[in-house]
């Protein structure tokens, strides 16, 4: 097992520690259905580079209607053959989240791979996920809109997804999750269809430009900039995140890397986002006060970018 790269704040790896010794009992179980905070879940269409509109799901926090605060906001991906539900439905996101200042939003790729298509130009995934998805939920949310206040993660193929987003996109989201990840996938099987579509043939231009290993070698990644981890010791893609673990270690990016017992599953996934959470906890705690509608300061941390609605 690849060594665990220390933490550099001491008060976070004890929080995290605390927090895998722990554990949660029991295995995920659809909550949608008995969801009775029904008022923190908003289905919205969210155009964008995409012949048409895609659903998304958004969990606001606790309070939001009773409050002019803004909030930072965590993107949470799903996997192949998942969508935008998957999360709400098949973990305990509510309950995971219910005590925390922070908007939730599960947007909808289909099985894109978060990647603008080699071979449907018009599909432009990574742009919809980076990019457009973002700006309609400060537009439309009381967000805060600098990079620091902007997170995102994902299981198997979202987890590929948000680990690019992290390395190509760092000066968006400072802070990117990866559940039992895919970081091999454009340098991996080119007879899949979904990646034929998404990444074109093996030794292709786009195959190049989308691969983590790559990317991990060669990205400029935006200071501040830090990855989670973690894989199941019975995962089928222990050994990818292995090796795209490794690539990281060559450069100096901040991360911390997980292997814990479990398999590619929604009891893995459901038992590991809140320790994920913990991280997002932290950085929220760190975060400015939050400023009410209407309210500008004048600047915003380095990073920024938008205006607050």
């Amino acid at each position: 097992m690849p060594a665990l790269r220390a933490l550099r704040q001491p008060r976070l790896m004890a929080a995290l520690f605390a927090a895998l010794a722990a554990g949660l009992p029991g295995a995920a179980h659809a909550q949608a259905a008995a969801a009775s905070d029904t008022s923190r879940v908003r289905i919205v269409s969210i155009p964008g580079s995409l012949p048409e509109p895609r659903n998304a799901v958004v969990v606001l926090p606790a309070g939001y209607h009773d409050s002019p605060r803004r909030y930072p906001v965590l993107y949470l991906l799903h996997g192949h053959d998942g969508g935008h539900r998957n999360w709400l439905d098949r973990t305990n996101l509510l309950a995971h989240t219910a005590r925390l200042p922070l908007i939730v939003v599960l947007p909808d790729a289909a099985n894109s791979w978060y990647t603008n298509s080699a071979a449907r130009p018009a599909e432009r995934f990574e742009e919809y996920v980076a990019r457009e998805v973002p700006a309609f939920i400060d537009q439309h949310f009381r967000t805060l809109t600098y990079r620091e206040a902007r997170y995102v993660a994902g299981l198997s193929m979202g987890g590929y997804g948000a680990l690019k987003l992290g390395l190509k996109h760092s000066a968006r989201f400072s802070l990117a999750g990866s559940f039992s990840g895919a970081p091999l996938a454009a340098a991996g099987d080119a007879s899949s269809q979904t990646r034929m579509d998404a990444f074109g043939p093996a030794g292709s231009a786009s195959r190049a430009e989308n691969d983590l290993l790559a990317l991990a070698r060669d990205a400029r990644v935006a200071d501040g900039t830090y990855f989670y981890l973690d894989t199941g010791t019975l995962d089928r893609l222990l050994a990818d995140n292995r090796a795209f673990v490794q690539a990281m270690a060559a450069r100096p990016l901040a991360y911390e890397y997980h292997e814990v017992p479990g398999t590619h599953s929604w009891e893995f996934w459901d038992r590991r986002l809140p320790v994920f959470l913990k991280l997002v906890e932290e950085r929220i705690a760190r975060l400015p006060a939050a400023e009410p509608i209407g309210v500008r300061t004048g600047s915003a941390p380095a990073g920024g970018h938008g205006t607050a609605h």
